[in-house]
């Protein structure tokens, strides 16, 4: 891969990359933007507090913001960036002031250098360091009108900037015409009565097991043309109904091939178990975990993100991409399963906010759909995979071909210079 790397000059220019950083447009969130000298290499979002909280709640949030940035491997700088509906022209100074100068505080104390910490409202934006900054703060335009969103853009493979979503609608919500849902709602179905007569049908199951190989399919998606037809997306939507089909698929997705053969072999032991014993997978499952089955640990380690091995990120886009179309084209009802893969590909890539986003219409279709409700336990507590704050190898071997390195955005050298004095000077003077 040869990644592109955006260089932002200016406050607004960085402004206008952060979206990028995250893959949605922030609403009421602070956003935490690390960096490793002068490269960002992550951004952590969190729904920003109630404004009027006690103090003692605010400092409570800040601690715990700062002590997940402190997971994160070799970081030594950020910008706190809080996105909020508040307006300069009503606010005393700059909206969500108090939170933010207690946010700041707290992660200079961590031992973080503080680049800028800055606002995004409804009306302007403007930085809580700068005490020149206009009481009407600076207008939006200058980050709509940056010129790194087409810089970006471009590095994506589009010439036009291309508007992100928010986590209230999802992130480039996908189309789908009318007709096309419903000739693939008549394959999907024919599929399901093919593979309802093939249980009582030996021959016919086999025929159907070697035409829906679930390791082969898998694959084979990551390289259908977008929009893929509705008969591969009808294949892959019934496959994924049944859920150790649709764990394997979707661990396939993330670690490749060999995972996938691995879960495949996995399922299909836990399988022969269920009908030879008459008891139900979650029980076999357990039973192996408490017995210390290093197979049944390595299947959950990885599905908890217990382990620090870093998932194919090329690969997750692709599937995350594919999965968006298959939702759109789906029949309702066949929606929750490649919605939870979508939530669990978007977790795996440390976007919690968006795997919520699909968990929640997931839950929405179907309230007791297990794996939904896994998941928003997993998401409500806070708990990130351990490889989101491994730091990728490329990065580990840092030299000075930026073909080599991994993709991230970084500030320019001359990045905004009178702006990077006003940085010493703050510093000199806390």
């Amino acid at each position: 891969m040869h990644p592109t790397i955006v260089k932002a000059q200016k406050a607004q220019d960085f402004l206008a990359l952060v979206p990028q950083l995250l893959g949605f447009a922030p609403e009421t969130s602070a956003v935490l933007v690390a960096f490793r000298g002068n490269r960002t290499c992550g951004a952590l979002r969190f729904n920003l507090p109630d404004d009027g909280a006690s103090l003692k709640v605010y400092k409570r949030i800040a601690t715990t913001l700062a002590g997940m940035l402190c997971k994160i491997p070799g970081v030594d700088a950020v910008v706190p960036v809080i996105y909020t509906d508040d307006s300069f022209i009503t606010a005393v100074g700059i909206p969500r002031e108090q939170f933010a100068e207690i946010l700041n505080r707290r992660l200079e104390w961590s031992g973080f250098l503080l680049r800028d910490s800055l606002c995004v409202a409804a009306d302007a934006w403007g930085s809580y360091l700068d005490p020149k900054c206009p009481a009407g703060g600076h207008p939006l335009n200058d980050i709509a009108e940056s010129p790194v969103n087409t810089t970006a853009n471009e590095g994506a493979g589009t010439k036009t900037v291309r508007p992100l979503g928010t986590l209230q609608n999802g992130a480039d919500p996908v189309g789908v015409h009318p007709a096309t849902q419903e000739r693939l709602a008549r394959i999907y179905r024919r599929y399901r009565h093919l593979l309802a007569r093939a249980e009582n049908s030996p021959p016919l199951f086999d025929a159907l097991g070697v035409a829906l190989d679930p390791v082969a399919i898998a694959e084979e998606a990551l390289t259908w043309p977008n929009p893929p037809t509705e008969e591969n997306v009808a294949a892959l939507l019934v496959l994924v109904q049944s859920p150790p089909n649709r764990d394997q698929i979707m661990v396939q997705f993330a670690f490749g091939r060999d995972e996938g053969v691995r879960a495949h072999a996995i399922n299909g032991r836990y399988a022969r178990l269920q009908h030879e014993t008459g008891r139900s997978l979650d029980d076999l499952v357990a039973e192996e975990i408490d017995i210390g089955d290093p197979t049944a640990e390595h299947t959950g380690d990885i599905m908890l993100g217990l382990q620090c091995e870093r998932p194919d990120i090329d690969r997750i886009r692709v599937a995350i991409t594919l999965l968006r179309v298959v939702v759109a084209m789906a029949p309702r009802s066949a929606r929750p399963a490649p919605l939870c893969m979508l939530a669990w590909l978007s977790w795996a890539l440390g976007r919690g906010s968006v795997a919520g986003f699909f968990v929640d219409q997931a839950l929405a279709i179907e309230s007791q759909y297990s794996m939904a409700i896994l998941l928003k336990l997993l998401l409500d507590s806070g708990h990130l995979p351990e490889w989101a704050f491994a730091v990728p190898q490329d990065d580990d071997n840092d030299n000075d071909d930026e073909d080599e390195k991994s993709e991230s955005y970084e500030l320019d050298d001359d990045f905004d210079q009178n702006w990077g004095e006003d940085f010493d000077e703050r510093a000199a003077g806390r």
